[in-house]
C-alpha cells in the first residue's frame, strides 16, 4: 500500500498513539499535540510550556479495546489566573463602550502576567477583530479577552469557530454597563472546550 506524503506529514505532526497496556504511558515532553487510543476509547493529549492536558474525545465501553487506560489531567504552569487581571480588562473595556475590544493576558516564565490591549482593526457593538499579538522568547499568549458590552458573557458560534486549532485559554466579559460584569472563561484545545472557574 502506497501512502500519500501529505499523509505521512500529518500522522508526524499529529500521530496517534496507542496506550501501553502493560507498559510505562510516557506524557507529552515537547510542545505539540496528538491522539491516545486508549482501552476506553479516543483522547487527545495537548503540551505547552504554560499547561499540560489530557482529557476524552469520544468514550465507549462497548469494543474491548487492547490497550491501557489514562486519566483526565490538566496541569497549569502558573497555577491560578490573578483575578485582578479580568478587573483591569473590565476598566479597559468599559472606556469603549458600547463597542466590543480586546486584549490578551501573556505569561512569561520570568516576569509573570502581563495584560495588553489589542489594537482593533474593527470594532462595533457586536463584533471586534484585532490584530493578533507578538511575543518574546519566553512569553506566552496564555489567555484571549474580549469584551461584550452592554450584553452578557457568553460563547458565539463565531467564538467557537475561531477557538479552534489552537490551544489557549479565553475569556469573555460582558454587562459592562454595570457595577458587577459577567464573564465566562474557558481552556481550548483544538476545538474541544472545556469551562474553567471564573474566580
Amino acid at each position: 500500500m502506497s501512502i500519500d506524503l501529505r499523509d505521512s506529514a500529518l500522522q508526524a505532526s499529529c500521530p496517534t498513539v496507542m496506550v501501553p497496556r502493560f507498559g510505562t504511558f510516557q506524557p507529552l515532553q515537547e510542545p505539540g499535540h496528538r491522539f491516545l487510543s486508549a482501552a476506553d476509547g479516543l483522547w487527545i493529549e495537548a503540551y505547552r510550556p504554560w499547561v499540560y492536558i489530557r482529557q476524552p474525545l469520544a468514550l465507549q465501553k462497548t469494543v474491548a479495546m487492547p490497550y491501557g487506560r489514562v486519566t483526565r489531567e490538566i496541569d497549569l504552569s502558573f497555577g491560578k489566573i490573578p483575578r485582578g487581571l479580568f478587573d483591569e480588562f473590565a476598566v479597559l473595556a468599559r472606556e469603549h463602550l458600547p463597542n466590543e475590544c480586546a486584549a490578551c493576558i501573556v505569561w512569561s516564565e520570568h516576569n509573570g502576567f502581563e495584560l495588553r490591549p489589542l489594537g482593533s482593526i474593527k470594532a462595533l457593538h457586536g463584533f471586534v477583530k484585532y490584530e493578533r499579538p507578538i511575543v518574546a522568547d519566553g512569553e506566552h499568549l496564555i489567555i484571549d479577552l474580549h469584551s461584550h458590552g452592554l450584553y452578557p458573557a457568553f460563547f458565539s458560534g463565531r467564538d467557537d469557530r475561531d477557538d479552534r486549532g489552537e490551544v489557549k485559554i479565553t475569556g469573555v466579559l460582558g454587562n459592562l454597563d454595570q457595577e458587577t460584569y459577567s464573564l465566562e472563561v474557558r481552556l481550548c484545545v483544538q476545538g474541544l472546550f472545556i469551562t474553567l472557574p471564573a474566580g
